[in-house]
């Protein structure tokens, strides 16, 4: 603040918000005395006269930000003013004094900001469907006569302003006017008992209390997430030129009385580049952070709008979507709702067809944002960089020789489509990859006949940059005809994508006959069929990176697209990564990214950015006709969408699309229900996990463990171990844990790092609705991690599965039993 060591006394003031115009809140410092500083607070409660009519306090920040420059009085003693949130609580305030000379002074003291009449409402962090919780307001007096007065409840949509009380089994007679009386200095608890009904998404949950001439009031968002498991069931059909199609449902006319029907949704794809713009959103709000997802933001937008300079017609519709009346402040602001929902219900922007118009894909069509995102990602990357030149997974964490030849690999993609790309962050990871390859893997090599695999990824990574002058030279070519030799010595144990790698090394070194004799072992082997186009069977131990199936056709396709771009096939691989777009996106970030490069590379020698194309598709009584223009985007507006209400299962079970223009299109059909059944029992098969809750109990001078038990009786205050056991048959790279959390509890841990545990390190993410473990190493065993909760809200909760479930092939997963917890109020 001001003033240097020596002062006598500070004198301190707490001036109240712009929105609080009724009583005026006043610092109440619960501080003893102190040598450095001898503290008087003063700002004493209006009368009711003074006061002015109350709004609701809605700024709940947790920090109360000023820059003071206070110049002190003859005295020494100094007046602070500055407005805090609207939270009445206790504040931790912090002083800082420096004088000309560079001396300094630091005092902490807690102060309270309160009213004459406080309402203070214990609104969890969320609900979830299906809760049974007790709401608690608590009326605070802290003048110096009884109140007496009533309060009003509300809980309503945000965006129409409906009345939901009634949904929430809130009696709205009761809610409006529920007396009470405090008398001075006391509080008094009113109690609501609410059922949460089957309504995913924001309420608004408002709280006024009225005395008199007081009145104070609080309004907060409450986002309801989903408490039924929610399923789908998808349809997929591939059209070239003149064609006609079904989709069939057989299992919607299933008998389960716990069935909604939320959405169906049928999609036409005829354009598919724009296809390609669909899987970027993906990228974008992924809501995770680590180095791989960093890069695939900045790499796939920097691929797809270099794409806008060479091509009229996208350019067009591009400067088109940017000039349109986009909302910006849900992507410029930091919303933890936003975030929250993005987590749990995933599910339900997709059951809706997605967002509403094509605001999902400003942050790649308007260039100025496209390139702010850019930037943000690439300074990411930059700041995570280790001093070795090396990239962990996560920033704090130990060097990753993977995750450091990943980034070089889509930095080398970016140089192909002229994205700018830092050179001396490139040179200082090469020659952290050169230290790795002669300290680690050379030697090894020789002795062993090992890491072959490794070898053959960053030697094709190497051939992808234009010169020595990317990779400081450090391997020298004697370094490379080596590694290239002994990858090539190895090729029969190659994978399909490892054998693709190999193949464009071979020719990009002149060796054309050895790269045509892998090549043709790869295309050999592959199928080819009407609806699943060109593919290989997925390989065993898929989770490891260079067997991962989608990524394997992505590869595939661009280096049939390099090594035999007139190969009839490579339609085929289109097809099949088309039909592997599950859910809106493909299966990872690290997935997508791979096939954005791919089908880039592949449209732009194909041709097919300037194409019109038409389609027809009749569910029941519904027909619709679509027409894609090449200048303009059509995305969301190629699709037929069905509200859960009028879904007639007896007429929809068999949709028909229909194609009589040249080119390709494909069909999506997605139906989207949900059932209130959580599971009784895990299942997995690679993977296993299981969740046990103990309750943790002080017993003398030790604290014991007592295992939850239906007949537990667990009350507001107690304190929970939650126990995750994980076992893996076999060992696996980046996997993710995702454990849900009860909405009447809370966190004790709230800070996310890392943990070491038997010898497996996790990165430990803290989230409003659950933890997340992320292992960058898994290896075969049984592995046991614990953390805290404490019951925070009394009523009965659902706790969801929790999901175990590898991030780079999410078809190895596995989930924990579901569980219902109740808290005595």
């Amino acid at each position: 603040m001001a003033g240097g060591p020596g002062r006598s006394k500070m004198r301190a003031m707490a001036a109240p918000a712009p929105t609080m115009e009724s009583d005026a809140m006043a610092v109440d410092a619960m501080v003893p005395e102190s040598e450095a500083f001898d503290e008087e607070i003063s700002g004493d409660l209006p009368t009711p006269e003074q006061a002015p009519a109350s709004e609701i306090r809605s700024n709940f920040a947790e920090t109360a930000f000023f820059f003071p420059h206070l110049v002190p009085s003859e005295d020494g003693s100094v007046v602070i003013e500055f407005e805090t949130p609207d939270s009445v609580t206790e504040w931790n305030l912090w002083v800082h004094a420096v004088t000309r000379d560079l001396r300094g002074a630091s005092e902490q003291r807690q102060v309270k900001t309160v009213k004459e009449l406080m309402v203070r409402p214990a609104v969890p962090r969320f609900l979830r469907e299906g809760d049974r919780a007790a709401l608690r307001v608590v009326v605070n007096n802290a003048g110096e006569t009884t109140l007496e007065g009533t309060l009003r409840l509300e809980l309503t949509d945000p965006d129409t302003g409906e009345d939901l009380r009634p949904a929430f089994a809130i009696d709205p007679q009761k809610a409006d006017d529920t007396e009470f009386t405090v008398e001075p200095g006391q509080g008094t608890t009113l109690v609501f008992p609410l059922k949460v009904p089957p309504r995913p998404g924001l309420i608004s949950f408002k709280v006024t209390a009225t005395a008199g001439d007081f009145s104070d009031g609080e309004i907060r968002p409450l986002p309801v997430l989903p408490g039924r498991m929610h399923l789908l069931q998808s349809r997929f059909a591939a059209l070239r030129d003149e064609d006609r199609r079904e989709l069939s449902f057989p299992d919607m006319l299933a008998d389960d009385p716990t069935l909604i029907h939320d959405q169906l949704v049928v999609s036409v794809d005829a354009q598919l580049f724009y296809g390609v713009l669909d899987a970027l959103p993906y990228l974008i709000d992924y809501p995770y952070e680590c180095t791989e997802q960093t890069l695939n933001r900045f790499l796939s937008t920097g691929i797809v709008t270099s794409v806008f300079d060479r091509y009229p017609a996208i350019a067009k519709m591009a400067e088109t979507m940017a000039e349109r009346d986009t909302r910006l402040e849900a992507w410029d602001a930091d919303d933890p709702n936003r975030k929250l929902a993005l987590e749990e219900t995933p599910w339900l922007v997709r059951s809706r067809g997605g967002d509403e118009g094509p605001e999902h894909l400003i942050k790649v069509l308007d260039p100025r944002i496209a390139q702010a995102q850019r930037r943000a990602s690439l300074a990411d990357l930059e700041k995570v960089q280790t001093s070795l030149g090396a990239f962990p997974w996560w920033p704090g964490g130990p060097p990753s020789p993977y995750m450091t030849l990943y980034v070089l690999a889509g930095f080398s993609h970016a140089l192909e489509f002229e994205v700018d790309v830092p050179k001396n962050v490139i040179i200082r990871a090469w020659d952290y990859m050169h230290r790795h390859y002669l300290d680690d893997i050379a030697s090894r090599m020789v002795e062993t006949g090992c890491c072959w695999e490794t070898i053959t990824w960053l030697n094709f990574v190497l051939s992808s940059y234009p010169d020595e002058s990317w990779t400081g030279g450090v391997f020298t070519s004697d370094d490379r005809r080596h590694m290239l030799d002994y990858s090539f010595s190895n090729w029969k144990r190659h994978s399909p994508r490892l054998k693709a790698y190999l193949a464009m090394t071979l020719k990009r070194a002149g060796r054309n006959s050895d790269a045509s004799l892998v090549w043709d072992s790869v295309m050999d082997s592959a199928k080819t069929d009407r609806d699943l186009g060109t593919y290989w069977a997925p390989e065993e131990r898929a989770w490891l990176w260079y067997n991962d199936t989608v990524e394997t056709h992505a590869v595939a396709l661009r280096a049939l697209t390099e090594l035999d771009p007139d190969d009839d096939r490579r339609l085929g691989l289109v097809q099949w990564i088309y039909l592997n777009k599950k859910l809106n996106h493909w299966e990872s970030t690290r997935t997508t990214a791979e096939v954005v490069y791919a089908l880039v590379h592949y449209l732009e020698h194909e041709g097919q950015l300037g194409q019109r194309e038409e389609a027809k598709v009749t569910v029941g009584p519904i027909t619709r006709h679509f027409i894609f223009e090449p200048d303009a985007f059509s995305g969301k507006d190629a699709r037929v969408i069905i509200p859960g209400p009028e879904i007639d299962p007896e007429t929809m079970t068999t949709i028909v699309v229909e194609k009589d223009t040249p080119g390709i299109a494909f069909a999506t059909a997605t139906w989207h229900f949900s059932t209130e059944k959580l599971p009784e029992k895990g299942d997995g098969d690679l993977f296993s996990v299981e969740r046990t809750f103990y309750l943790r109990k002080l017993v003398g001078d030790e604290y014991v463990l007592e295992p939850m038990t239906p007949g537990t009786h667990l009350n507001v205050g107690d304190q929970l171990e939650v126990e995750l056991r994980i076992k893996a048959r076999h060992q696996a790279e980046y996997v993710h844990l995702r454990s849900p959390r009860g909405a009447g509890f809370e966190p004790e841990a709230l800070r996310s790092g890392w943990r070491w545990d038997l010898g497996v390190a996790a990165y430990e993410e803290v989230r409003d609705s659950g933890s997340n473990l992320f292992f960058e190493w898994l290896p075969a065993g049984e592995y046991t991690f614990r953390y805290r909760l404490r019951a925070v809200m009394g009523g009965i909760f659902k706790v969801a599965p929790v999901v175990l479930q590898s991030m780079y092939a999410p078809e190895f997963g596995a989930y924990s039993a579901g569980h219902t917890l109740k808290i005595e109020d």
